[in-house]
């Protein structure tokens, strides 16, 4: 005995030095979230784009503002307040340029004249102009876009230095507010990537706190009601909280950040070191019950419990690690570290949980025999009400599997920007704002090479070409406005033409020499070299659209493909289509498969190592089959509910497999414990029930009350990882309880039919 405390005393210092060092590692961790994080770094659009942007700039480093004023923006004094405003953000140094349209110009030639002159869209100290200005702006179609259809609001494009840090974002949405605030603006809105970069990182801080401090609130309530006693509260929470500390300390140790996806790891660690703990402990306790002494107990509970506890992390580990399929690095990161969390609480229930249970008082709780308890009275009045519906439950389970597959057939794939966002979120609110008022933020991009080795974008049956492909684009994809060569060519010809509007056209091949000419002579603002590269082989269509989602996309893109198959020389120019949006497209659109054979992966591990264990195929079959069933519930509420099937809800099949086979594990093992001490099938199937029935419900709640607390989240992708991984954990235990003792006793004939020893 003195041995054993002995070995429990090192071990738990050991325990406590790592701790301390990964607690301190714990405050490097830092929290970030990127789009193009999610970019594949192995797909060639991947490349194609970095090189695009080289090229010429960044498709997303932009703020949109927009400023109201009811019951018109036609207001001298809200105007003269709108150009102060943008002239002193003009001044900020993370600022590259200030678009408004009450700084934008129209520059005009007159036909007596061969001089040009300029004049302003909204002449802001000459109110007696505004209702002209009205007119010729929705004229305009480069000026229409800076106003909204009722003109009670207008837009200011801010465009930033590229690539701005988390700290810089932060800076110069805290200059703008502070701009704002000075010229009292009280109306406004504003979107973009740095305005959502810093959203974002600051809910995910709060939210990752929120659930670890609802984790430990949930896990009190839930242990005083299991054990009614302090041992039973206290014990489990230092497992649960050293399980957490571990592994955010290893994502110190490796300078991982937590991202948007791993904000639900704390949440997983937690389900997953209380399953293990709930296991052990369980077993402990009806040890103790038994009469046997403190340290015998820890000694027939590892024996029994801590194979099928090592093999379900295992199979967890697995589940998890199986997402290195997907070419995402923010769910590579999450398979890699949740399955190292789920080993790192392994290590933990076979170090520290020992070592507490040798060195601490037994509690009192263990004086009450197994048969008294309200958990053996429940378990045994349910065993016999399955035992009686045997064979209505297996042709039940059949007919809930039918309809399932039907249900899940009806999964829609989709993606959308803003799809993190729940609808009442007020960020979102104001994204789409600016989709339904002025340009969308969804970023489109076009890039434009000339094949011909002797022709340049200039040459005119180039632009030509480019033509017909810009007025399409802009029609297809419902632009409101678009940037290219051929903007600015129209533009030139209606200002060559004294501003008439019927000459905002592509213009002849003369006039098309001579205004490509003066441009790049006169092109002081460098217009054409952020559409045009200095070699004057690539160019760009440049605009945004509104969050329409994935498939309307899709069908946008087909669209253009067979546009330009019918109707433009690809031997002379081609088109590609490019861009932060597309290419989060592409990879969306990949993610399902790659989950589907990652799952499929997953699902042929798990039965290998249950193929270790049972040493029949057929017990591999059926404990599967159970397992099996509530992924495919799954899809169907997804199919039934018109719910999309995105990161976030896709991730939702490998981590519920993961999760919900340890149950299935935990009961296989027991009942071939059963069958080997010479027990009779049904003997050993009510032991089982019992016995680890009682912690497969318990833990099951455990876990589905851990999961729930993911609904409070504000990002829409967690609210659902929460409430459907709780749905399958659900519909896993009234499987494991109801179905697979059904096929067991049905389709299972254990090789040992002796009854001796049976009590």
């Amino acid at each position: 005995m003195g041995d054993i405390k002995k070995i429990a005393k090192v071990t738990l210092t050991i325990v406590l030095l790592i701790s301390v060092f990964l607690a301190y590692k714990v405050s490097q961790v830092e929290f970030d979230y990127d789009f193009e994080a999610f970019f594949s770094k192995t797909d060639d659009e991947t490349e194609f784009f970095e090189e695009h942007r080289r090229r010429f700039e960044t498709d997303n480093d932009f703020i949109f503002i927009a400023l109201a004023n009811k019951p018109s923006v036609f207001d001298q004094d809200f105007l003269r307040k709108t150009r102060d405003f943008v002239d002193e953000l003009k001044t900020d140094s993370l600022v590259e340029e200030v678009v408004s349209i009450t700084h934008l110009e129209e520059y005009v030639k007159t036909p007596f004249s061969a001089a040009m002159f300029s004049r302003p869209y909204v002449h802001i100290d000459n109110p007696s102009k505004y209702a002209k200005d009205s007119v010729r702006i929705s004229k305009h179609p480069e000026a229409k876009v800076f106003l909204s259809k009722d003109q009670t609001s207008l837009l200011i494009n801010v465009k930033h230095r590229q690539y701005l840090s988390k700290e810089k974002c932060d800076l110069l949405k805290k200059n703008i507010d502070r701009l704002l605030k000075k010229y009292e603006f009280n109306d406004f809105k504003y979107a973009g990537r740095t305005i959502g970069l810093g959203y974002y990182v600051d809910k995910m801080v709060f939210e990752t706190g929120l659930f670890i401090g609802l984790s430990f609130a949930l896990v009190i309530i839930f242990l005083l009601l299991a054990f009614k006693s302090f041992w039973g509260l206290w014990i489990p929470l230092i497992m649960v909280g050293f399980s957490m500390l571990w592994i955010v300390g290893f994502m110190g140790v490796a300078g991982e950040p937590i991202n948007l996806i791993l904000t639900i790891l704390p949440s997983i660690i937690f389900v997953v070191a209380m399953s293990d703990v709930m296991h052990l402990v369980s077993k402990f306790l009806e040890e103790l019950r038994n009469g046997h002494t403190k340290e015998d107990a820890v000694r027939i509970a590892y024996r029994e419990v801590g194979k099928a506890t090592l093999l379900t992390s295992l199979t967890t580990a697995v589940g998890f690690l199986t997402l290195l399929f997907v070419d995402m690095q923010p769910v590579q990161s999450f398979g890699i570290f949740t399955a190292l969390g789920v080993i790192l609480a392994f290590v933990l229930a076979y170090t520290l949980l020992p070592s507490l249970l040798i060195l601490v008082k037994a509690p009192k709780v263990a004086k009450k025999k197994n048969t008294e308890t309200l958990w053996y009275k429940v378990l045994h009045a349910s065993f016999i009400w399955m035992l009686k519906r045997r064979v209505a439950l297996f042709f039940g389970f059949l007919a809930l599997m039918g309809i399932s597959v039907f249900g899940s057939s009806l999964v829609i794939n989709d993606y959308f920007l803003l799809e993190d966002l729940k609808k009442s979120n007020e960020m979102r609110k104001d994204y789409q704002f600016f989709d339904e008022n002025f340009m969308g933020l969804r970023p489109f991009e076009l890039a434009i090479k000339v094949e011909d080795e002797n022709k340049l974008i200039t040459d005119y049956d180039v632009l030509s070409e480019i033509n017909k492909v810009d007025e399409f684009v802009e029609e297809n994809y419902e632009l409101n406005e678009s940037f290219s060569i051929i903007k600015i060519l129209k533009i030139a010809n209606r200002t060559e033409h004294g501003g008439q509007m019927k000459y905002y056209k592509f213009p002849t091949e003369e006039e098309t020499i001579d205004y490509l000419n003066r441009l790049e002579k006169f092109d002081k603002k460098g217009q054409l070299s952020v559409i045009i590269d200095s070699t004057k082989k690539h160019g760009r269509i440049s605009s945004s659209i509104g969050d329409v989602g994935m498939i309307k996309v899709k069908e946008m893109n087909a669209n253009f493909q067979n546009f330009i198959a019918e109707n433009i020389n690809t031997d002379l120019v081609s088109f590609r289509l490019t861009g932060t949006a597309h290419l989060l497209d592409r990879n969306m659109s990949n993610l399902s498969m790659n989950l589907f054979w990652g799952l499929g992966l997953a699902v042929i591990i798990v039965s290998l190592l249950m193929g270790l264990l049972f040493r029949s195929i057929k017990m591999v079959v059926i404990a599967l089959i159970p397992n099996i069933l509530p992924l495919v519930m799954l899809g169907a509420i997804l199919g039934f509910s018109g719910v999309e099937l995105k990161v976030s809800t896709a991730l939702v099949f490998t981590i519920s497999f993961g999760i919900a086979v340890d149950d299935t594990i935990h009961f296989m093992s027991k009942l071939k414990l059963e069958l080997n001490k010479g027990k009779s099938l049904m003997l050993a199937m009510k032991r089982t029930f019992l016995s680890t029935g009682r912690a497969i419900v318990l833990t099951t709640l455990i876990l589905i009350a851990g999961f729930l607390m993911l609904m409070f989240s504000d990002f829409l992708g967690t609210f659902y990882v929460g409430l459907l991984i709780s749905c399958t954990l659900l519909f896993a235990l009234i499987s494991d309880l109801f179905f697979l003792p059904v096929l067991v006793i049905f389709f299972f004939k254990p090789k040992n039919k002796s009854t001796s020893n049976q009590q």
